[in-house]
């Protein structure tokens, strides 16, 4: 496999802990977020941010964190009902789809009332306010902690409505990478996977770009990279030497190639 390709493949979007990169923002927002969980005394933490900033990597890392402590659920799907959440919450248990609300309420108590657990929901702006408010209310209980991932844009929408602001809650929030951030992000994965000759061909000309391209925004940098080694690749296969390496005229092609820049 070519060095462009080994590459392409370090800035996969799926996730991989051992990828985790240390910007100011993610460890700001690791710690704040780890400490608060460990207190049990913050029953709902929302976790905030643009699209793309590495939410779900995040919740994903600190899951990874705490599941030895902690008894720890996640999910992304929008609940649609307080008696779907409920089932969710209690999958492990067979209870009877007859049980009302109250009922299936007294047993998640149950369940829950030792307060060591974490129920993360990623894409929680989705959920809508009857199943929002109902997460408020399981809250109030003492027996279950949040921790809610949502754009922030949405998120701080929510936080305004006094259910939610006279309550005890945390907001963290996970902002973009800056200019030296991309660089040391470029640097670090690179090195990492022994590909320190590619690190070397990114100039602050080039890293600029990517800011520029990007907005700092952790997901399409990484896309952007993926495109820019694979369009590299090509041309040092086929004998295109002005394209052989991530110079500008590559990156920008690669922004082309995702529909960030019109063609």
């Amino acid at each position: 496999m070519s060095s462009f390709l080994k590459a392409h493949k370090v800035f996969d979007t799926n996730f991989n802990s051992s990828f985790y990169f240390e910007s100011l923002s993610s460890e700001y927002a690791k710690s704040s977020l780890l400490t608060t969980i460990n207190s049990n005394n913050t029953p709902i933490i929302f976790l905030l941010g643009e699209p793309g900033v590495g939410k779900t990597y995040m919740l994903n890392l600190i899951k990874d964190e705490i599941s030895s402590d902690k008894k720890v659920l996640f999910t992304s799907e929008p609940f649609s009902t307080p008696e779907s959440f409920l089932h969710f919450l209690l999958e492990d248990h067979k209870v009877d789809i007859s049980l009302t609300i109250s009922q299936l309420k007294n047993i998640a108590i149950e369940k829950f009332k030792n307060n060591n657990n974490i129920i993360m929901i990623d894409e929680a702006q989705l959920l809508n306010n009857i199943v929002l408010e109902f997460i408020r209310t399981l809250s109030d209980t003492g027996h279950f902690n949040f921790l809610l991932s949502m754009h922030k844009e949405d998120g701080e929408e929510i936080l305004k409505r006094s259910h939610f602001l006279s309550r005890n809650h945390r907001v963290v929030i996970l902002g973009i990478l800056k200019m030296n951030e991309i660089q040391k992000y470029i640097n670090s994965q690179l090195i990492k996977h022994s590909l320190g000759e590619i690190s070397s061909q990114f100039k602050n000309k080039q890293i600029k770009l990517l800011l520029k391209l990007s907005n700092g925004n952790f997901r399409i940098i990484k896309q952007l990279l993926k495109h820019t080694f694979l369009i590299a690749d090509y041309a040092r296969t086929n004998g295109h030497s002005k394209y052989d390496t991530p110079n500008n005229c590559v990156i920008t092609m690669a922004g082309i190639d995702l529909g960030i820049i019109d063609a």
